[in-house]
């Protein structure tokens, strides 16, 4: 893929790369496929500040158009400032985190737009580049290769495929189609899964099977990942009537991050309140408690409750456990960030996940979770149970605050 720099900058590509969290890790591996639509990383960047600096630099480069070799200034800068320790020589490590950044990001956005037109334009065509100094010899077989948009090959096979991968992908219409020649689209190739060991040289490697022609790491579409598929309506209603429109893809919880099995149960610091008839209430009730708007910040991750949206989404019957909101915001016991995928679109969403218990009196218990996802407060529930197992449920994820009582 050739970037025009000149044509900067690509909004959606943009929208991409903003709509991630900064996320420390020790490896490559820490996160895996989709989940990069939702976080940015650099592999040994365990620091915020070291985060933050790099993130400031690739957005210049996806905003601004900045080339290689300023990037590369920027990359001595921080390195220098922050005495960051990384593997690999100068150059090949500021290209990777350069071009994988960027052509994702692009390609993501572009990706964005094929949706928006694939009624008109309902073909894509697979392009090798080839300016490639050692081309993949399965890039090359696909280049030509013309599929439905909506062919499975595109969730495994959308550019980037590989480290350095230049691929692209085209739209085509019917009249395009015809000008080829083409009465349809074409045979997907069959997919042979490889099996590979990653993160050798780190703590946790593992063995990933991936297509072939496929880098590990590299299997999914950046595109539906930060966006989703644009589903047909009827279809989509299925998946917002069913509990499991969601696949977790963080599976380790509290057994790995090293915690309890049990999470005490904390003395209620409230009294809590009475059940109430009608939303207008639950409304006024969250003004007094927390006024229009109120910003937590659990674990170091920010987020605004915003009490008239959320008030829409609060059972008043349920109203009476209220007054526990603000402190399992303010003081919660474990904070988790978790990768989840949809079912149906392929979108990936990073939520935050807090929860505590609560011994309320006079025998009675609750358990208590919420969820939050791009900076506000997505929903909350409140159970009144002595038992954990729903409450180790959503202990999934990555810890990043847990309280050490």
């Amino acid at each position: 893929m050739n970037i025009n720099y000149g044509s900067m900058p690509f909004n959606k590509a943009v929208d991409a790369f903003r709509d991630k969290l900064n996320l420390p890790t020790a490896s490559w591996t820490d996160i895996y496929e989709g989940q990069h639509a939702r976080a940015f990383v650099i592999a040994g960047a365990m620091k915020e500040d070291l985060l933050n600096d790099f993130r400031s630099s690739m957005d210049k480069v996806i905003t601004e158009g900045m080339s290689l070799k300023d990037f590369r200034k920027d990359f001595d800068q921080i390195v220098s400032k922050h005495g960051w320790g990384y593997n690999g020589g100068r150059n090949w490590r500021s290209r990777v985190i350069y071009e994988t950044n960027l052509y994702q990001s692009h390609n993501a956005g572009r990706y964005a737009q094929m949706q928006q037109v694939k009624h008109t334009r309902p073909f894509w065509q697979y392009i090798h580049n080839d300016a490639v100094e050692h081309p993949r010899p399965e890039h090359v077989a696909w280049d030509g290769l013309i599929l439905d948009a909506d062919d499975p090959f595109w969730q495994t096979h959308y550019p980037q495929n590989g480290w350095g991968c230049k691929c692209r992908v085209r739209t085509l219409s019917k009249r395009d189609m015809d000008k080829l020649g083409k009465t349809g689209p074409d045979n997907a190739p069959a997919v042979e899964l490889e099996d590979k060991v990653v993160g050798v040289r780190g703590p946790s490697p593992r063995t990933v099977s991936v297509p072939k022609g496929v880098d590990p790491g590299f299997a999914y579409n950046p595109g539906r990942a930060a966006f989703g598929e644009q589903l047909a309506d009827d279809v989509m209603a299925q998946y917002t009537k069913t509990r499991t429109q969601w696949t977790t893809l963080t599976p380790q919880g509290w057994a790995e991050a090293g915690r309890e099995q049990q999470i005490p149960f904390t003395k209620s610091p409230v009294k809590l309140g009475s059940r109430l008839n009608k939303k207008a209430e639950v409304y006024e009730q969250l003004q007094k408690q927390v006024g229009e708007e109120k910003l937590y910040t659990p674990g170091g991750l920010p987020f605004l409750l915003n009490s008239k949206a959320l008030s829409e989404h609060i059972d008043p019957a349920r109203a009476e456990f209220l007054p526990l909101l603000d402190d399992l915001l303010t003081n919660p016991y474990e904070v988790w960030l978790s990768f989840q995928q949809h079912n149906g679109t392929g979108k990936v969403v990073l939520r935050s996940r807090i929860v505590k218990a609560y011994d309320i009196g006079k025998g009675r218990y609750l358990v208590a979770v919420a969820n939050v996802r791009k900076g506000l407060l997505e929903s909350w529930t409140f159970i009144p149970t002595s038992r954990r197992n729903y409450l180790n449920s959503q202990r999934k994820g990555y810890l990043v605050y847990g309280d050490e009582e």
